[in-house]
């Protein structure tokens, strides 16, 4: 996105939504938004910002999709978290003069690798109720295969 993409992911999200709806009855489509773990590995928060922003566009247009069709499972998560990126007060000052400045929040990262934080799973349509919880993450495929009757 930093470098002008644009919208790229969300409009061939959304053409290949249109055209899988077009064929036979069911599809399954996986949308990944690799850049978030790229921008994370190099701690880089403007980079991930956008990132996260576009991937937010992207999912939008699905949740529409899901929304209106009625017979759509969306589940959101990723395969692990990079960098240990959290939210902070900016730091003022230097030495012994250092003190938080809280009305200003500051990106921080804590590693440039994978780190063992939850990742969180969100699920939206028919079905989405079976993805609560605290479970390993290759549970998700035993859920959708129990959702579709293959066990």
């Amino acid at each position: 996105m930093l470098q002008g993409r644009k919208e790229y992911l969300s409009e061939a999200s959304a053409i290949a939504v249109e055209y899988l709806t077009s064929g036979p009855a069911g599809f399954f489509l996986l949308i990944e938004s690799s850049q978030i773990d790229w921008a994370c590995h190099g701690n880089h928060a403007d980079y991930l910002i956008t990132e996260m922003q576009d991937f937010d566009r992207t999912i939008g247009r699905v949740l529409d999709f899901a929304q209106r069709d009625g017979n759509t499972l969306v589940i959101v998560t990723g395969d692990h978290e990079t960098g240990g990126f959290s939210l902070s007060a900016k730091s003022e000052g230097e030495g012994e003069n250092c003190y938080p400045d809280y009305s200003v929040i500051a990106p921080r990262f804590t590693s440039t690798d994978h780190s063992a934080a939850l990742v969180p799973v969100f699920a939206f349509g028919p079905g989405a109720e079976r993805f609560s919880g605290v479970y390993e993450n290759t549970e998700i495929f035993h859920k959708i295969t129990r959702l579709l009757g293959v066990d």
